[in-house]
C-alpha cells in the first residue's frame, strides 16, 4: 500500500489543492446566491449546470486523454477551471453563473477521469477499491478543509474568488515542477458506448447515478438546509466540513472491506445505513446530535462512489479502463444533474427536512436494486 501511495503522491498532491479550491467554491456559490436572495430552485439550477457539464465532458474526454496523456490533460483542465472562477466574479447572475458552471463541469469531468483512471491503471485489480479510497480520502480531506475557508473573508468581496482560483492554479505545480511518470496503456484504448457500459454493470451504473445525486445535493442544497434551520455562516462551514470529514475517515475501512469481500453486499449495507441516517437527520433541529449524525451520513454515503466504481471495474479490461471511467463519471453526472433539481421539490412539501427524506428514498432504491439478480457471465480481467 505504501508503494502505491508513493507512486501516486504527485497526482494526490495536485488533487488536494484543486479539490480544496473546488470544495470552497461549491459551498461559496450556493451561499453567495442565497445572499443575493436567489430562490432555492435557481440555486439548484446553477448547481445542476455544473453537473450537465460533467455529463457532457464524460462523453468524449476519455478519448482525448488517451491521445495527449494524463499530465497534459490535468494541466489544461485545472487552468481552465481557475479562469472560469475568475470570470464568475465579474457578474453575479444565476443564468451567467449557470453557463460558466457548465463549462467548469466539463473541466471537472476531465479531472475526475484523469485521476481515477490513473489510480485504476496503477493498482492491481484486487486493490482498486483501496486505491480509489486513497484518492477519495485525499479528495474529501481537501473538500473538508476548503469549507473552513468560507469564513476567512467577506463572501461579498472578490477575495473568495481570488483564493479559489489561486488554489486551483497551484494544483498544476506538483505534476510540472519535475518529471512524473504517468500511466501508459499496454494495449490500444478501447471505446465503449453507453449501452455497453450499462450492460457491463447495471448496478455499478445505478450506483454512479445515486452517488451523483447524494454528492450534488450535499454540496449544493444542504448549505441551504443549514441556513434554513438558523445556522450562521461559520456554523454552515463547520457543518459541511463535518459531513465531508466523515466521508474522509470512512473511505479506507469500507473500501478495504469491499476489496476483501462482496462489493455488491457492501453497496446494499452502505445504502441502507445511509437511508436510516437520513431519516434520523430529518427529525432533528440544530443540536450536537445533528453534527454527529451528519458525520456518519458523510462517512457512509460518500463511500458509494468508490465501491460502485470498483464493482463496475471488476469486469473491465485494462485497455477499457479510461473508457469505463468516463462512463462511470457520466452516470455520476446524470445523478448530479437530477439531484439539485429534484431535492428542492421535496423541500417544498416537507420543509427543510425534505432534503433528507429525498436522500433516504434514493438510497433505498439503490439498496433494493442489489437484491436483483446480477449478470451471471463475468468477463476476464487483464
Amino acid at each position: 500500500m505504501m508503494n502505491l501511495i508513493r507512486a501516486l503522491f504527485a497526482p494526490l498532491l495536485s488533487l488536494f489543492f484543486l479539490m480544496m479550491g473546488s470544495g470552497l467554491f461549491n459551498t461559496f456559490t450556493s451561499l453567495r446566491l442565497e445572499m443575493e436572495h436567489v430562490s432555492p430552485e435557481k440555486i439548484g439550477m446553477v448547481s445542476s449546470a455544473m453537473y450537465v457539464g460533467i455529463l457532457i465532458g464524460s462523453l468524449k474526454i476519455d478519448r482525448w486523454i488517451s491521445k495527449v496523456g494524463h499530465i497534459f490533460s490535468f494541466v489544461v483542465f485545472a487552468l481552465s477551471l481557475a479562469l472560469l472562477v475568475l470570470l464568475q466574479s465579474l457578474w453575479i447572475h444565476p443564468l451567467y453563473w449557470s453557463c460558466l458552471r457548465l463549462l467548469g463541469g466539463i473541466s471537472i469531468a476531465g479531472v475526475f477521469i484523469v485521476i481515477e483512471s490513473w489510480f485504476l491503471m496503477t493498482s492491481p485489480p484486487n486493490m482498486r477499491g483501496s486505491a480509489l479510497s486513497i484518492y477519495l480520502a485525499v479528495l474529501y480531506c481537501a473538500l473538508s478543509l476548503g469549507q473552513l475557508l468560507i469564513n476567512v473573508s467577506d463572501p461579498r468581496s472578490m477575495f473568495p474568488f481570488l483564493t479559489i482560483a489561486a488554489l486551483i492554479g497551484f494544483s498544476v505545480l506538483p505534476l510540472t515542477v519535475r518529471k512524473i511518470a504517468s500511466p501508459q496503456l499496454s494495449a490500444a484504448p478501447v471505446q465503449l458506448n453507453l449501452l455497453q457500459l450499462i450492460r457491463l454493470s447495471p448496478l455499478g451504473f445505478l450506483g454512479g447515478i445515486v452517488s451523483g445525486i447524494v454528492l450534488a445535493v450535499t454540496y449544493g442544497i444542504i448549505p441551504v438546509f443549514a441556513n434554513g434551520i438558523g445556522m450562521s455562516l461559520s456554523e454552515i462551514g463547520t457543518f459541511m466540513a463535518t459531513i465531508i470529514f466523515g466521508g474522509f475517515l470512512m473511505q479506507m475501512p469500507v473500501a478495504r472491506f469491499a476489496d476483501r469481500g462482496n462489493r455488491r453486499l457492501v453497496i446494499r449495507v452502505v445504502s441502507l445505513i445511509t437511508a436510516l441516517l437520513c431519516l434520523l437527520l430529518a427529525t432533528l433541529e440544530k443540536s450536537l446530535w445533528l453534527y454527529i449524525l451528519a458525520f456518519f451520513f458523510g462517512g457512509f454515503s460518500f463511500t458509494l462512489y468508490p465501491v460502485s466504481m470498483a464493482y463496475t471495474c471488476e469486469k473491465v479490461k485494462e485497455s477499457e479502463i479510461v473508457a469505463a471511467t468516463g462512463g462511470f463519471v457520466l452516470s455520476y453526472g446524470v445523478g448530479a444533474i437530477l439531484g439539485p433539481l429534484l431535492a428542492p421539490l421535496s423541500m417544498l412539501y416537507f420543509g427543510s427536512s425534505g432534503i433528507f427524506y429525498f436522500l433516504a428514498t434514493i438510497s433505498l432504491i439503490l439498496a433494493s436494486s442489489t437484491l436483483l439478480k446480477s449478470p451471471s457471465k463475468q468477463r476476464e480481467v487483464d
